[in-house]
């Protein structure tokens, strides 16, 4: 019987990774490589016999495999981005997290448009 990992790859993880992979035509080797870690430590993720490695890994795997926005594996691997952090601990977050999940992908969209003029307005110092 295998025991279970603490911190073991959840499977939205492990299949971007393979995705990935098969989208580049790289093999597990290739990545390996690319991503400057062993052949049989990536093995061992990916066949849930090693628990995740470091942020900073995540980060060179999603690199390599062209992950768009690299944070979805971060995501993925149930991290939280260094760069969301701060926005995150905001008290309106959850709320606002509550309120978009309903929303179409069409719908969602708009928001994200409305959110970097919003964004960009304040970037210029000049907020409604």
């Amino acid at each position: 019987m295998r025991s279970e990992l603490k911190h073991e790859a959840p499977e939205g993880f492990i299949t971007l990774i393979r995705e990935g992979m098969g989208k580049r035509e790289i093999s597990l080797n290739q990545l390996a490589e690319r991503a400057g870690v062993s052949p049989a430590f990536l093995s061992r993720i990916l066949n849930r016999q090693r628990g995740l490695p470091s942020d900073k890994t995540i980060v060179r795997l999603a690199e390599v495999l062209d992950i768009e926005p690299v944070e979805l594996l971060l995501i993925e691997a149930g991290r939280i981005p260094e760069a969301f952090k701060a926005t995150l601990s905001r008290p309106q977050i959850p709320a606002l997290l509550r309120a978009t999940g309903k929303l179409s992908e069409t719908d969602m969209q708009k928001l994200i448009k409305m959110a970097q003029a919003f964004a960009l307005k304040y970037a210029k110092g000049k907020p409604k």
